[in-house]
């Protein structure tokens, strides 16, 4: 849908669907802006029928939604998930089921109830540990596009999270990530998984798994998010870090503005000005989008690899470049070691660590390849760009060669102002001097206290 936009505020106001608060969007009707309330999560009315005008508000009857909220709600009962689960794992593999059909894990003298369906029986003490590894993929791209991490991808953002630290994990999203670290307690690691996929709960307790929707920060289960605040308070507040992997499909404004509140309630509770350390995963391309939102925000040349999507992976059947999917993140780069038997290395001028194919440009004075490609400097545009543009004297930029020679100007809203036409980046009521100075003094603080906090864990 052209000319959409979405209108940051507090939802606490926003009438609800079954998914949570709704979210106020604003697009064009002849020639004139005109705003509604529809799902966060749904981009298809199909999946999420709520929809109404913002000047209709007034007509509007919530009593049929209210029951819906309260029957989605109470269609899961976690307590008693949780002492089936406990059950299940009390008899040998051999008894125990899960219907895909149904979305239960049960017994095998319960087989009746579960004719016809679709079943694995014989459940491994692994795999109740791993359900994101036997579970089929939500793959509606509308509204619970599920694509998981590769193994070896896992392995390496684990280890990462492990060298630098860290010690409490928030898997928003990550499923795999979770799995692996509470499934190895050599690690001296827990997590906790904010998720929206329901089935989880017939696998992780309420310590460990909250049904979660990242674009309008709600819990569907109060208790859960008792939880989390519970979790988010820790001994040490410098040993947390949130990772996460929102559908890429969704928009960007309300899952930053996810990210700030969970950052802001994590100062509060922890009493401390130091930021919650987040990893962002998404793909390169949406680099100026997530910057225009989280200007502390950096993107690091990690390329993520996926298991069930030939374009976010590698090898013969992946992309040719390489997965494009990054970590965007608020620490910074140069406390973050990516490894070399992967394929990165260190450049001593950026001081940071970037894939091989990133060649340190003297005249951008930085490593400037995003794609997987070495990038080419152009010095009438006096930036690097892909190897693949070129310069059009029309344009005045480097396009791709059989581009049209139009000015597209940044539609959406500043951050900031909350005005249209330009980025945060380069607002100008926001005094970019100061900004700069403030996050260099907060970046050289976080590295700092990691640093000291790794030379003590060496004695």
């Amino acid at each position: 849908m052209s000319g959409l936009d979405v209108i940051i505020e507090d939802l606490s106001t926003h009438p609800q669907c079954i998914h949570g608060p709704t979210l106020l969007f604003s697009r064009d009707v002849n020639g004139e802006k005109r705003s509604f309330y529809a799902c966060s999560a749904c981009r298809d009315r199909k999946q999420c029928s709520f929809f109404i005008w913002k000047d209709e508000i007034e007509r509007y009857e919530n009593k049929k939604i209210k029951k819906q909220i309260l029957d989605h709600q109470r269609s899961v009962d976690h307590r008693k998930l949780f002492l089936k689960l406990n059950k299940v794992k009390a008899v040998p593999e051999n008894q125990r089921i899960y219907c895909h059909t149904c979305s239960v894990l049960d017994l095998n003298d319960v087989l009746e109830n579960h004719k016809d369906h679709k079943l694995i029986n014989g459940l491994s003490d692994y795999q109740l540990e791993h359900p994101s590894e036997f579970f089929p993929p939500l793959e509606d791209a509308k509204k619970e596009a599920q694509y998981l991490f590769s193994k070896p991808c896992v392995k390496t953002i684990v280890e990462l999270l492990k060298t630098m630290c860290y010690k409490h994990i928030i898997c928003v999203g990550t499923p795999r990530i979770f799995e692996y670290i509470n499934g190895d307690s050599t690690l001296g690691m827990n997590a906790f998984l904010l998720d929206f996929d329901s089935r989880y709960h017939s696998f992780f307790g309420p310590l460990e798994f909250g049904w979660y929707n990242i674009f309008n920060n709600h819990f569907f289960k109060k208790e859960s998010e008792d939880v989390f605040n519970s979790y988010l308070q820790s001994k040490s507040a410098s040993d947390t870090i949130l990772i996460t992997d929102p559908p890429f499909g969704g928009r960007i404004e309300p899952i930053a503005d996810t990210l700030k509140k969970i950052n802001n309630k994590f100062k509060r509770i922890n009493r401390t000005e130091n930021d919650l350390p987040i990893f962002w995963i998404f793909p390169y391309f949406m680099e100026s989008h997530i910057l225009n939102g989280m200007d502390n925000f950096s993107m690091l040349d990690y390329k993520v690899d996926y298991e069930n999507h030939p374009l976010f992976q590698k090898g013969k059947k992946g992309r040719k470049f390489g997965s494009p999917v990054r970590i965007f993140t608020n620490l910074t780069n140069s406390s973050i070691i990516l490894p070399a038997d992967e394929g990165y290395k260190y450049c001593n001028i950026c001081d940071r660590w970037v894939s091989e194919e990133n060649k340190h440009c003297n005249k951008c004075k930085s490593c400037t390849s995003k794609d997987g490609r070495t990038y080419l400097h152009c010095n009438l545009c006096k930036k690097c760009v892909k190897p693949s543009w070129q310069h059009c004297e029309k344009c005045k930029r480097c396009a791709q060669k059989d581009h049209s020679c139009e000015e597209f100007p940044f539609k959406k809203s500043c951050f900031h102002c909350k005005e249209a036409g330009h980025k945060k980046r380069d607002c100008p009521k926001v005094n970019h001097q100061e900004l700069s100075k403030k996050r260099k003094i907060g970046l050289k603080t976080k590295t700092k206290a990691k640093k000291s906090k790794r030379d003590k864990s060496v004695f």
